[in-house]
């Protein structure tokens, strides 16, 4: 249904257009168009720097892909590189730019833009004692950038011959000049030591202030044409003290004229707020690399999901719309249409045979514990997911009085396993999963790593048991694997009413580091939809090699 209605949407001719427009231009034409837009009295277009970088950069070969493809420019990465190296100060002969923020969505080629003018720069400026500088929120994370540029220069043999690479230091030295090319973290420790000539500084919307960038762009007065670089995809716009929301901001502040700063250069590639997730026009806004090296079908398997679940709504618009997207808590998180499709009537004889994994939350003794068992339907590439629900029968009665649910009809309808007593006693829960365990074996059982140690060793004797943990680290990938599998109707779920009232009452909290569906806001009992995040975890662990995750392997293609 959600397929057949956004498909209708997709207006493959405005992709065309785009990718038309972006590798189908004329050198002189887009020259012409860039002197147009910056020659004035005060400031003019470097034409013969301009065939000169296009020159330079054509040569060089990609750092990721097919093996010795050489680089083709599209026209907004020949407008970029352009702007930033070839406007000039008639008086001075100097480049007009010392700042150039770039503000677009994801893997729209942002880093591999930094890496040829990084390049370009290093080898064509003879300037003695320059310091390039490449910092982000980790050291790690700077290095991806460095390994770029090591990779585009270790691939030019010409290149090669010129610098000594030391690369357990992160360090290209060009002798000759006493240049040299390193990576910082952004802990603002010693920055301001360094007196440097290019500085990068990467995904800034991880900065939660601009230490970093104060420290380092006051030891750029030293040169007459430093340039500082900030590259990001949008923040969540919610911390105003967030590096990427105060260049965003100061772009716009430009933008508006409310600002007279000529030096400093801004691209911000955005969807118009409020958009609507399929408009491909705002695709594009936001997206300009759309249908060349950015995958048209996984993008739009990302907008399909989007539109499908708000859970990921939030962070396709921020990571690949670059929208300015607060987060906030979901409710009702899990999409009961398509929740309701996946139920059916299981006879459990059926499922004999069939490899079965299992999640285990136990709730607090007087509530709901949730063991769910997930089994693997090879034949028919499917899942189906069989809850188990325990809760106390001695104070069923309290609790329909306190908040108005029946459990003990649910008790006798088999949607709940009353336990004797006032508690759920482990024991009785331990004999069920055994019991379960004689007829279909259990592979590996997830538990949360921060439960009862004793337990833990009691269900260790037993089992092959996976520690997991419940936060945002571990159930963004339970949360995208299932809502994956629930968008493309690979889910069989056991038709249970209690489960059901879980599944309704679900909120998700969002957040920029993941998504996790949070006990404590949920209205109802959620313990047995995160023992099936569990179940799902293992099992699709063991059996689906990412071979659905659109948004899994989108972030791992070759471009940032």
């Amino acid at each position: 249904m959600i397929k057949d209605k956004v498909d209708k949407i997709i207006n493959f001719e405005l992709i065309q257009k785009n990718i038309e427009y972006q590798t189908s231009y004329k050198l002189e034409d887009a020259i012409k168009l860039q002197q147009n837009k910056y020659d004035n009295e005060k400031y003019y277009f470097d034409v013969e720097e301009a065939k000169k970088v296009y020159k330079f950069i054509s040569k060089l070969t990609l750092d990721k892909g097919k093996k010795g493809q050489k680089v083709k420019l599209l026209r907004f990465q020949f407008n970029i590189l352009t702007s930033i190296l070839c406007v000039k100060d008639r008086s001075t002969g100097f480049r007009r730019f010392k700042e150039a923020h770039f503000n677009i969505g994801r893997k729209n080629g942002k880093g591999s833009l930094v890496t040829w003018i990084i390049i370009y720069l290093f080898y064509t400026e003879s300037v003695y004692g320059a310091e390039y500088i490449i910092v982000a929120n980790t050291r790690d994370q700077a290095t991806n950038l460095f390994n770029s540029i090591l990779i585009t220069i270790k691939n030019n043999k010409t290149l090669k011959k010129y610098v000594k690479i030391t690369e357990s230091k992160k360090l290209i030295e060009r002798k000759k000049f006493n240049t040299n090319l390193r990576v910082l973290s952004n802990d603002g420790s010693n920055l301001d030591s360094y007196a440097s000539y290019i500085t990068v500084l990467d995904e800034v919307h991880e900065y939660k202030s601009d230490e970093a960038y104060s420290k380092l762009i006051t030891g750029m007065g030293l040169w007459d044409e430093p340039i500082m670089f900030t590259t990001t995809t949008a923040s969540s716009g919610e911390d105003e003290a967030n590096l990427e929301y105060q260049m965003y901001s100061y772009s716009k502040e430009i933008d508006n004229k409310k600002i007279d700063d000529e030096t400093f250069f801004y691209d911000i590639y955005e969807a118009k707020k409020g958009c609507e997730i399929m408009d491909i026009n705002e695709w594009v806004n936001a997206n300009p690399a759309l249908g060349i090296f950015k995958k048209i079908d996984d993008f739009i398997k990302l907008a399909k999901k989007a539109v499908a679940m708000r859970t990921f709504e939030s962070k396709f618009r921020r990571l690949y719309l670059n929208q300015h997207i607060a987060t906030d808590d979901i409710k009702n998180a899990i999409n009961m249409d398509l929740w309701r499709k996946c139920l059916r009537n299981i006879d459990l004889e059926e499922l004999k045979g069939m490899k079965c994994w299992c999640g285990l939350d136990l709730s607090s003794k007087n509530d709901i514990t949730g063991f769910i068992m997930v089994f693997y339907d090879e034949t028919n590439d499917k899942y189906i997911v069989v809850p188990y629900l325990f809760t106390p029968r001695d104070t069923m009665i309290e609790r329909e009085e306190l908040d108005k649910n029946p459990y003990t009809q649910w008790a006798k309808d088999g949607y709940l396993i009353a336990t004797e007593g006032k508690y759920i006693k482990f024991n009785e829960v331990m004999e069920h999963i055994q019991s379960l365990d004689n007829d279909y074996p259990i592979e590996k059982l997830g538990f949360d790593r921060w439960g009862s140690q004793t337990i833990l060793n009691v269900l260790e004797e037993e089992w092959d048991i996976v520690p997991l943990g419940q936060g945002t680290a571990t159930m963004t990938q339970a949360i995208n694997s299932f809502e994956n599998l629930l968008i493309d109707e690979r889910l069989i779920i056991a038709d249970n009413y209690v489960f059901n009232i879980m599944a309704k009452n679900c909120i998700a909290i969002v957040t920029e580091a993941g998504v996790k569906y949070s006990k404590l806001k949920s209205k109802f009992k959620i313990d047995g939809i995160i023992a099936m995040l569990m179940g799902l975890m293992l099992a699709v662990e063991e059996n689906d090699i990412d071979h659905y995750d659109a948004v899994g392997q989108l972030e791992k293609m070759d471009w940032d």
